[in-house]
């Protein structure tokens, strides 16, 4: 530690020259053995407690003058998959600001970056450091999300959510060659007295520019018709449902189900063809809109008289050259789904792409219904309430003859099933699991009998074995939302509790960047959309290696808006952007992964 710190806030080339891994204290679990003034070999047979490598100086550390912290990677595994990532925090004045875009810097605390890696595999992580001198916003305003990067507290190497089992063996990792790089985009600052307006008028960062900005209503159409000529088909090995039509034959039942064959779960299409979904959430024309009244000074150009800023719409309505586009742009959607490698809408989706009946789908019945006794405040049913079972089934009678996309799935071919609910807060006490699960069954059962269950979407794998047996017990497919770098190590004995085994799929997954004018990156950052493609690949290639995985979707189809939907989210997580103009190094990779990912999944990965 005293080495690091000689030349702190003195000369910069010595805080550069004197970054050091050896510096960093082993943090629960963890063993660290130094191979040289840089470089150290990290085991980690736990993921829990900030498991890791942790530098916490005695004096807080000034890394305002460079752009990047840096660090080289290397998964000494031959067998497993490794994650890792790096985090940098600056002590502030108030809470923790999240997920959410804000310019206040005194609120904010942390900053990080991950990484996926194969077998063997070699990479680099990079963290922005996220400078106020350079991405700050006045306080009227809104901006990136930035840290005192002057004032740094603690520095950490670790697998952020942890999830799996512990054992020898989860992580062995070389790291070396910690390093700041590169100069802060000084330019890059916009005065006070400059910033305000901040929103363009396509709903884009007004104050940077980037490859794929749009400048001019012309770009919009230019886009539809460019990309219309490079459309690729569906992946060859798919079947209409985006099944393995060279693969093994199985029964026919007209719908989807799972099935466990030769020591993997897999979905079954309708027609017999063993099926791995990889599917995009909220698929819609419009996802969120910021209300504009709140501060109609931020904006640019015309002000809607209702203050509702529906960029998404107001950019494809000049893409498509006019206001009824809905039918046009859904099939462009499918059509993009074939050449990206995608054969499932996620959940959220709208009914009139669903409808279509041209790509399996997901769909929900409703999220924590308030006409069913709920327990207290807390995001979760009474399900022990003597009236609970009938209200269940009843609000789930209701939602199907109100909702004719509801109605039409419980017959699709194409519907491979149905959640109720998302992300619920499960009590401690095991007796509320058993009525919940089993009311929700015999609900679907009801009113779309040929259809899967697919569980209510945990957050996390972090569940007790017990919900996990009782879960298995009525779902036939358990969904988790699952934001990490990797989730090839989830334990194969999370069953160990239940009499029966399931199959699960990932309901949640995503990575983001701020290269494109975005103010946060979301829940799994990383440093560029090269590598957002990387992490892509790294996590379905995970998903397909793992015995209990069948199937893994991205959320979500476009980035969250500039200024944040109702709960502020504000994430750069879509396969297209705010002008619907793709991110072509993500679908590429997606359309890599889903040409060859049946041959993959049959004889692994690695």
């Amino acid at each position: 530690m005293k080495n690091f710190l000689m030349g702190v806030g003195i000369v910069w080339a010595s805080v550069v020259s004197a970054l050091s891994l050896g510096d960093f204290q082993a943090v629960h679990k963890a063993r660290v053995t130094a191979e040289g003034p840089n470089q150290v070999h990290l085991e980690l047979p736990s993921a829990e407690w900030d498991s890791g490598l942790r530098l916490k100086p005695e004096t807080p550390l000034d890394l305002s003058r460079a752009k990047w912290l840096a660090v080289d990677v290397e998964n000494l595994s031959s067998t497993r998959q490794a994650r890792l990532t790096l985090h940098v925090s600056a002590d502030g004045t108030g809470g923790d600001s999240g997920d959410h875009a804000t310019a206040i810097f005194k609120k904010n605390r942390s900053v990080n970056t991950g990484i996926g890696l194969n077998p063997g595999e070699k990479g680099t992580m990079k963290l922005l450091l996220t400078h106020p001198t350079v991405y700050g916003a006045p306080e009227n305003a809104r901006g990136p999300y930035v840290i005192d990067t002057a004032h740094v507290t603690l520095i950490e190497l670790k697998m952020q959510w942890p999830f799996e089992d512990e054992f020898e063996g989860l992580g062995d990792l070389r790291l070396s060659n910690l390093r700041l790089e590169g100069e802060p985009e000084k330019d890059r600052f916009v005065p006070p007295e400059k910033y305000v307006p901040f929103v363009d008028m396509y709903g884009q960062f007004a104050h940077a520019d980037w490859k794929f900005k749009i400048h001019e209503d012309k770009e919009l159409a230019e886009d539809l018709a460019r990309e219309r000529t490079r459309l690729k088909p569906a992946p060859e090995t798919w079947d209409r449902f985006g099944g393995w039509a060279k693969g093994p034959t199985l029964k026919a039942t007209g719908h989807f189900r799972a099935e466990k064959v030769d020591g993997k779960w897999w979905l079954v299409t309708p027609e017999g063809h063993l099926f791995f979904s990889t599917g995009i959430d909220v698929t819609r024309i419009m996802t969120d809109v910021t209300d504009g009244n709140r501060h109609p000074d931020w904006y640019q150009g015309e002000f809607p008289s209702d203050g509702k800023m529906a960029f998404t719409v107001w950019n494809l309505e000049k893409k498509f050259g006019k206001k009824d586009f809905a039918a046009d742009y859904y099939d462009l959607v499918l059509k993009r789904f074939d050449a990206w490698g995608m054969n499932t809408i996620g959940n959220w989706s709208a009914p009139e792409l669903t409808q279509m009946g041209r790509k399996p789908y997901v769909i929900t019945v409703f999220e924590l219904n308030r006409s069913v006794p709920r327990l207290g405040k807390e995001k979760f049913y009474d399900s022990l309430d003597t009236n609970f079972a009938e209200a269940m089934k009843s609000a789930v009678r209701d939602q199907f003859a109100s909702d004719a996309a509801l109605r039409k799935a419980a017959r699709d071919p194409m519907c491979i099933g149905f959640f109720i609910d998302n992300e619920l807060k499960f009590p401690k006490d095991a007796a509320y699991y058993e009525p919940y699960f089993r009311t929700c069954r015999e609900a679907i059962q009801e009113n779309a009998p040929n259809k899967l269950y697919l569980g209510c979407r945990f957050v996390g794998f972090r569940q007790s074995g017990v919900l996990w047996a009782t879960a298995a017990k009525y779902c036939d497919v358990i969904t988790v939302n699952s934001y990490g770098n990797s989730i090839a190590n989830i334990s194969e004995r999370i069953f160990a509790q239940s009499e029966v085994e399931k199959p699960l799929m990932v309901g949640e997954f995503h990575f983001g960047c701020y290269d494109r004018g975005m103010f946060k990156p979301g829940l799994a950052p990383v440093c560029d959309q090269t590598e957002r493609a990387r992490s892509f690949t790294r996590f379905v290639e995970g998903a397909l290696q793992h015995p209990l995985m069948v199937g893994c979707h991205w959320f979500q189809y476009r980035d969250q808006p500039l200024l944040g939907r109702g709960d502020g989210e504000a994430y750069q997580i879509g396969f297209v952007d705010v002008c619907d103009r793709p991110y072509p190094e993500l679908f590429r990779a997606a359309r890599k992964v889903g040409a060859t990912m049946y041959e993959t999944r049959a004889r692994g990965v690695w």
